[in-house]
């Protein structure tokens, strides 16, 4: 076969130099390890992406978090510690009287009504005087026919008649009998009125002039029982003398003068009168009732101060003295404070309750408060001017210790305190705070000392 010269040359042109039949394999071996190469390049950025992604997260995790808080800044202020207790509105002693008329009779005119306000002195009920009035024309009628007696004698000289020493004789007797039955009165009345003051329904001017009145009545019945026993003897021995006489007759002018004044007396006290100025709060009797002295007809009471008796724990009796603020509360008026002191302290501790009981004065000008109300008084038994105060929020306990948060900056200083008086929602700190400083007052509950903070402002505040 004849090759053809230009095929020849073309396969000569296209072949290469120095080409052999090893050259393939040659071309195989350097090819091979390039993909491998680039697997491996592809899987060395993939480790450090990964690399890079854990280290960027972990940094952010690591970053410290800001937390949003609400502060203020420390107060100054008055701080008072209250002891409470309770118990019911009274009129101050001697400012409340209960009281009835000095005898027993009927009532004609009762004058008062309740609510009504009278003066010390003013009557309030007269009693029918009727009978007392009987009694003084009767004491009237004595003493004149002992003054004519009395005349007589002086006039008669030697040795008295019969006639006149037996009217002289039965004059005495009237005299004494009058006297005597005065003088009974008299002490019965001072008995009763001894028992209403000791019950505290009479007042101690009543005792005292029941007091007079007996010693008068006691007076005339021994002058009556002399001017009667020398008259008797007078008669009996049927001598005398003028002197005589004349003293005997002198001394039933006296006592016939005694029982008028007991019988006036008597009759000025067919009426009830008020011991003290104040508001009638009760009245017992009307028009032709019978009155009783032991019954209380009526009750005044002076409402222009009111006294609050409460009792307080026998722990306090070291602390409450004469004279501190109290802030009362009355259950009637639940809108209202009364501000009082306090006016007395009883010496000695109950027994039973281990209470000493305080007396609260309230002022009442306007008659708003009334007597037999309940009220609490709040007892202040310590008072600090101008002390360091934070609201209750502030204060984060822990175990026995008490911490505030304050903000410094962007952080929180954890600072432990010391509290005294608390109440109103605050506390007083007496140690580990200062002028200037600001608290943490919402968000304190899981903050620690150097947490960064974002002060927020109060919804309280922005209002």
């Amino acid at each position: 076969m004849i090759s053809n010269p230009h095929e020849s040359n073309e396969e000569a042109k296209g072949a290469p130099p120095f080409s052999t039949g090893y050259d393939e394999p040659r071309r195989s071996r350097w090819l091979a390890p390039l993909p491998i190469a680039v697997g491996v390049f592809l899987l060395v950025l993939i480790l450090l992406g990964a690399w890079l992604i854990l280290r960027r997260n972990a940094a952010e995790q690591e970053v410290e978090p800001i937390v949003e808080v609400e502060v203020a800044p420390i107060e100054r202020a008055e701080m008072r510690e209250y002891v409470e207790a309770g118990g019911t509105l009274n009129a101050p002693p001697g400012h409340e009287a209960s009281f009835s008329s000095a005898t027993a009779g009927r009532a004609a005119h009762v004058l008062v009504q309740v609510g009504q306000h009278v003066r010390a002195g003013q009557t309030m009920a007269e009693l029918d005087r009727s009978v007392l009035a009987a009694q003084v024309r009767q004491a009237q009628a004595a003493l004149q026919q002992a003054k004519s007696t009395a005349a007589q004698a002086r006039t008669v000289s030697g040795a008295p008649s019969q006639t006149i020493a037996s009217d002289q004789i039965r004059q005495a007797e009237a005299v004494q009998a009058t006297a005597r039955a005065n003088e009974t009165q008299a002490q019965n009345n001072l008995a009763r009125q001894r028992r209403l003051f000791e019950r505290g329904i009479a007042p101690r001017k009543d005792v005292d002039d029941a007091e007079t009145q007996a010693k008068i009545t006691a007076e005339a019945a021994r002058q009556a029982e002399s001017a009667l026993t020398a008259a008797r003897v007078n008669a009996t021995r049927g001598v005398g003398d003028a002197r005589t006489q004349a003293s005997v007759t002198a001394g039933a002018v006296e006592a016939a003068q005694a029982a008028l004044d007991m019988a006036r007396a008597q009759y000025a006290l067919a009426a009830i009168r008020s011991p003290i100025a104040g508001t009638v709060t009760k009245r017992a009797i009307n028009d032709g009732e019978s009155v009783d002295p032991a019954t209380p007809a009526f009750e005044v009471i002076d409402s222009a101060s009111l006294d609050l008796v409460a009792n307080v724990p026998a722990g306090y009796l070291d602390r409450i003295k004469t004279g501190d603020i109290a802030v009362v509360r009355v259950d009637a008026i639940p809108d209202k404070e009364f501000t009082g002191g306090v006016v007395q302290v009883a010496p000695a501790v109950d027994a039973q309750t281990n209470t000493v009981a305080v007396r609260v004065r309230l002022a009442n000008p306007g008659g708003e408060l009334k007597a037999g109300l309940y009220a609490t008084a709040h007892i202040a038994v310590a008072i600090h001017q101008n002390a360091i105060v934070v609201p209750d929020s502030a204060l984060v306990v822990e175990a026995d210790d008490t911490f505030v948060f304050v903000a410094q900056g962007e952080k929180v200083q954890k600072r432990k305190v010391t509290i005294g008086i608390r109440g109103d929602k605050r506390a007083e700190i007496t140690e580990g705070l200062k002028q200037g400083e600001r608290v943490v007052i919402t968000g304190a509950f899981g903050l620690g000392d150097g947490t960064k903070i974002k002060i927020i402002q109060s919804e309280s505040s922005k209002k």
